[in-house]
């Protein structure tokens, strides 16, 4: 979405509808939205993995920011990042809490002389695209933006890009930072911009979300996560067939793109030995070999339980990867994927 003189990446439009929380930013259109699943309806309002981007033309830019209100026990202060194109922003210009009373943040003009000397050696982002990384945990509300800055041009952002879609996990749960989360480091290890549409606790596969997937035109990869949403909804027969429906419809919409699914990464599941979880498992991984057989080698099945491995790379909850465990799936999953990126 553009926005003024920058873009807002992954971000589908600003809500100003009476009754919700003014400048919210929201991830996919208002028809989309409201037919989501009810908890989807509110979770695609999470900022997952969105930024907003700009190339400084003065010597700062001001960004008004305010969290989503919260209710316990979700904390009334996110964290955004700001990176420079590919680095990591240096302490004085990053990380920034984001409050619900509103944040004022000051990005100013650095020396960027070194980074700009790496734009020989090759790059995913420009280093002179400013990235402000959005609290990827819940709502944020954007105010205003000020300073000298224009949009970044096409050739200083990735040319092609990898479209997520999961649970709490594709989201970003329990990652410290934006940029700890496994999507944001997959798209980084794969050299592509990322789209995430992961929906916290209610990756139910909505007809509505598979119809917008497979109507946008602006990806060159999907990764799905399927499954750990509705272990306590549906039984794996039910899992099967929504799954079917929900790939079946991307696939038939985007013909020429390559496709990959999960299922559960390891969890508590597992180590409670629920059967629960290999059913699952069984169900994706029967779902994606059967539509191998109408759409060939575009559809891959990853197994989520190897991706992961160990179950110190979980969170304390016992369902979340841990700051390790993001970054052990990235990288397992670049492994898997590189080999199918167009």
């Amino acid at each position: 979405m553009e926005y003024r003189d920058c873009i807002v990446h992954n971000i589908d439009h600003i809500i100003q509808k009476q009754g919700e929380e003014k400048g919210l930013l929201c991830r996919v259109p208002e028809s989309v939205r409201e037919n989501l699943n009810p908890k989807a309806r509110n979770n695609i309002c999470f900022a997952s993995n969105s930024e907003i981007r700009f190339v400084m033309e003065g010597d700062e830019a001001v960004l008004c920011l305010k969290r989503m209100p919260v209710k316990e026990p979700i904390r009334p202060q996110g964290v955004l990042e700001v990176f420079q194109g590919d680095y990591q922003g240096s302490y004085e210009i990053s990380p920034w809490p984001v409050s619900v009373d509103g944040t004022k943040i000051v990005i100013r003009r650095q020396d960027w002389s070194f980074i700009r000397k790496t734009e020989k050696t090759g790059y995913t982002f420009h280093p002179s695209v400013t990235r402000v990384l959005l609290p990827y945990d819940w709502g944020c509300c954007l105010e205003s933006i000020e300073g000298a800055m224009r949009k970044p041009e096409m050739w200083e952002l990735p040319g092609k890009r990898l479209l997520t879609y999961g649970s709490s996990i594709t989201h970003g749960g329990n990652a410290s930072l934006p940029s700890h989360t496994y999507a944001f480091l997959l798209a980084r290890r794969l050299g592509l911009d990322l789209i995430n549409l992961g929906c916290a606790g209610s990756a139910w596969m909505d007809s509505a979300m598979a119809d917008y997937i497979a109507s946008r035109k602006d990806w060159d990869l999907g990764f799905f996560e399927l499954g750990v949403n509705v272990v306590e909804r549906w039984d794996g027969a039910a899992l099967y067939e929504r799954a079917w429906k929900f790939l079946d419809t991307i696939l038939r919409g985007r013909r020429e793109v390559p496709v990959a699914v999960t299922d559960m990464y390891l969890n508590h599941y597992d180590y409670e030995k629920d059967p629960r979880a290999q059913e699952f498992r069984d169900s994706i991984r029967r779902c994606a070999a059967d539509l191998s057989r109408i759409y060939g080698s575009r559809v891959s099945y990853i197994n989520g339980k190897e991706i992961l491995g160990d179950v110190r790379g979980l969170s304390s909850d016992g369902l979340h990867p841990s700051d390790e465990g993001h970054e052990t799936i990235g990288r397992n999953l670049a492994g898997c994927l590189k080999k199918i990126v167009v």
